[in-house]
């Protein structure tokens, strides 16, 4: 029976009805099985897991030599950029900044050149790896170093 084939005298005759369907829909009366006497349960079995190491269980403090290592293994196209810019004597900071500079900017474009012929990285992850470039700019950095190379 819907409401529409139904008619109410009154708005609280039409939520009484409404709240008592829902609660025959939603709140269905629970009806409880008697268990039978004659059956016995059977003693549960137990189930044994396989037991972690020691090192996955629980926390443990590795050596700093190698968290480092993880860290590196991680994430090695940038682990090698920072590297480089300790041997280029550039803080990484400014590497993958904003600094437009001559210095900076040729070091970062043989950078990236570097890394994209070392580790074959796209073109966008390059850009990503370089504070957020686009790809075009990776691109014309490898571009512009092959062509300073070939004219060596």
């Amino acid at each position: 029976m819907n409401f529409v084939d139904r008619e109410f005298t009154s708005a609280a005759e039409m939520r009484a009805h409404a709240a008592a369907v829902h609660a025959r829909c939603f709140n269905p009366p629970v009806r409880l099985v008697p268990k039978p006497q004659s059956i016995v349960e059977e003693p549960a079995i137990p189930v044994f897991a396989r037991q972690l190491p020691t090192w996955e269980a629980e926390a443990t403090s590795f050596d700093a030599h190698v968290v480092q290592w993880r860290n590196r293994m991680g994430n090695q196209p940038k682990a090698y950029l920072k590297d480089r810019c300790r041997e280029l004597g550039i803080p990484y900071a400014v590497m993958v900044g904003k600094d437009r500079r001559r210095k900076v900017s040729d070091a970062r474009h043989v950078l990236v050149w570097e890394i994209h012929d070392k580790f074959g990285m796209s073109f966008p992850a390059l850009g990503r790896l370089f504070g957020g470039r686009d790809h075009t700019t990776a691109l014309y950095s490898v571009r512009k170093v092959e062509a300073m190379r070939g004219a060596a």
